[in-house]
């Protein structure tokens, strides 16, 4: 078995035996889809969820698709919004990270006539008579969203929970694309810093120092500061020789 897969299935054993426990909400007419289950997963303060089961209807959908150009009649558009048509909910997966900062929904709904049309949950999915679902969430994992530059999205990032509590100890920017954005900022302020400290050192080490620099800045005077002016071309010209051509 290679390293990669002795990690895969390490995974799949832990979270196979990973402590879970199960919570239940029930949405009502007008609410919104996805904003009610970030809503819930904030509130309760969850380190992570998932989807266990879902059923219900819809009054509205605003999905986005997989470039489906037949669907859209040619338009490159990728979302599709409808409004005042009732759906039947067949099916709602996905992930919610830590506190409902984000999450990862796709769905899957029938019209009247039983077609089906599914994609990606996007706010505008506005229930009709109700909306029940059942989260699981794993005590054991936190749940986080990263850019992934080889798909260019942001993507599920899992990590143990104290792992997570470790690396967020004492950071007060908090969580989320705020969070992340505060932590890159300091991140690329600290390394300024340190490029600054570094530049700093290396003059400090290449200025000729004791009998060897009083010497070396004799024979060859370092330039006088202010003495050298610009002129309209951007030429260096010496403010003292112009005066006395001048002269």
């Amino acid at each position: 078995m290679t390293r990669g897969h002795r990690s895969l299935a390490r995974a799949a054993f832990v979270a196979a035996f990973a402590p879970m426990r199960a919570l239940a909400l029930r949405l009502r007419p007008g609410m919104d889809v996805k904003r009610e289950i970030l809503a819930f997963c904030a509130s309760h303060e969850l380190p992570n969820a998932f989807i266990i089961t879902a059923v219900g209807s819809v009054r509205a959908v605003k999905i986005r698709l997989a470039n489906h150009v037949a669907l859209l009649r040619g338009s490159t558009n990728a979302t599709l919004e409808i409004d005042e048509q009732k759906f039947e909910i067949c099916s709602l997966v996905g992930t919610i990270t830590a506190n409902g900062t984000s999450c990862h929904l796709h769905i899957a709904l029938a019209d009247r006539r039983g077609d089906v049309v599914g994609g990606h949950v996007l706010d505008g999915c506005i229930v009709f008579t109700t909306c029940e679902i059942v989260l699981g969430v794993a005590s054991e994992f936190s749940f986080a969203r990263e850019l992934d530059a080889e798909t260019g999205y942001d993507e599920l990032v899992i990590a143990r929970a104290s792992e997570t509590e470790e690396r967020d100890g004492g950071d007060d920017v908090g969580r989320g694309k705020k969070g992340r954005r505060l932590r890159q900022m300091r991140a690329i302020d600290e390394e300024r810093a340190r490029r600054a400290e570094t530049v700093e050192a290396t003059a400090a080490e290449s200025e000729p120092r004791g009998i060897f620099g009083f010497l070396a800045n004799l024979i060859a005077p370092p330039p006088r500061v202010g003495m050298v002016e610009r002129d309209s071309d951007g030429d260096g010209v010496d403010a003292e020789a112009e005066n006395e051509r001048r002269r």
